[in-house]
């Protein structure tokens, strides 16, 4: 596996997501190992996710070095922003976090990817369907 390998799966993960209307490359990098990206997803309900990682690819497998995805409503609300800025040392999690909701709490969170962020996203559009019957764009139905 190389960088380019990574963003094809990446790309493939988009493809593949049944809340993925469109999506569209900002950004786009890969030089041997090393390599970065930058997206902008437009989900099922309108909502937007801005997709980043920086990674190195080593023996056939890959590190995330710097990531940030944030997740809006329709309306530009923040509903989540997943990152690894080192801007909140007091955070358990440190440096990964994640910003959650409008007010922009600041939570710890374990380490995620493109995948991982991709299939909370889907739970918790899923879980919004289920309640309501359709798609709510609102940013406080998390």
């Amino acid at each position: 596996m190389d960088a380019v390998d990574y963003l094809v799966t990446v790309r493939a993960l988009l493809g593949a997501n049944i809340h993925v209307v469109k999506w569209e490359v900002i950004r786009e990098e890969a030089q041997g190992d090393v390599g970065l990206y930058r997206y902008r997803v437009t989900l099922q309900d309108s909502s937007l996710l801005e997709m980043f990682e920086r990674f190195e690819v080593q023996e056939n497998d890959f590190r995330v070095t710097k990531y940030s995805f944030q997740w809006q409503s329709s309306d530009g609300q923040l509903r989540k922003r997943w990152d690894n800025a080192t801007h909140h040392p007091e955070i358990s999690t440190h440096p990964h976090h994640v910003h959650d909701g409008p007010n922009d709490q600041v939570l710890p969170h374990e380490p995620v990817v493109a995948d991982t962020v991709l299939a909370l996203i889907n739970g918790l559009l899923d879980q919004e369907r289920d309640d309501s019957g359709s798609f709510a764009s609102s940013p406080g139905n998390e």
